[in-house]
């Protein structure tokens, strides 16, 4: 398995598209980034150079510094062998055992963009505590974690998204509580406001396996 990222040598204008696999219409018309998987080393290094000809073609190239050969192997993971891995759309991929004990491939949230993200979520309720009422806060920001769950909700990722959602709870918490000189919330008091208004429920929205 390999990750590339296809950069753009020349502008390209207009309807122009680049057909890498005709059969298919696999068309690239701006940078992309893309995963092939081949069950064989030597497979995915014979389309990979295939892929560079075919590129330089209409002014395009890989990007080295984001192209990469990963290796899966369940027999050596077996063995004790380490495993690669890699991050691809803000989720890191690796091998690992499912519930029944059978090796697959997973999904967890990249923890480069999980920390990012918390301080976006930061950022937002200080900038935003005292600009609206609490409900319309709190709506708001209940509708971002939706949003994040609906996204990062892959299988055998519900432990991290759960941990940014506990996380983030902590984050406006703090932040409810330096709206004024007077603290609006003590633990107590926050539960019971969850109680009447709930944080959206961690689910699997993109079933993988």
């Amino acid at each position: 398995m390999f990750s590339l990222r296809l950069d753009n040598k020349s502008r390209m204008s207009g309807d122009t598209q680049v057909r890498f696999c005709e059969s298919l219409r696999v068309r690239f018309p701006r940078a992309t980034r893309l995963i092939v998987c081949f069950r064989y080393e030597q497979d995915a290094i014979r389309v990979r150079r295939a892929l560079s000809r075919r590129l330089e073609k209409y002014g395009l190239s890989l990007n080295e510094d984001k192209t990469k050969m990963v290796k899966f192997s369940k027999n050596n993971q077996r063995k004790g062998e380490k495993q690669e891995i890699f991050n691809f759309l803000g989720f890191t991929f690796y091998l690992g055992r499912s519930l029944t004990g059978v090796t697959v491939p997973k999904l967890k949230t990249e923890g480069k963009r999980f920390r990012s993200k918390l301080q976006r979520v930061k950022a937002w309720c200080r900038e935003n505590r005292n600009k609206v009422p609490t409900l319309s806060l709190w709506k708001t920001f209940c509708a971002k974690l939706r949003g994040h769950i609906q996204y990062y909700g892959v299988s055998h990722n519900s432990g991290r998204v759960k941990g940014f959602i506990a996380q983030a709870r902590r984050i406006i918490f703090k932040w409810l509580n330096r709206r004024s000189q007077r603290r609006s919330f003590d633990w107590s008091k926050f539960e019971r406001f969850l109680k009447i208004h709930p944080l959206p429920k961690v689910k699997v929205h993109h079933k993988l396996f």
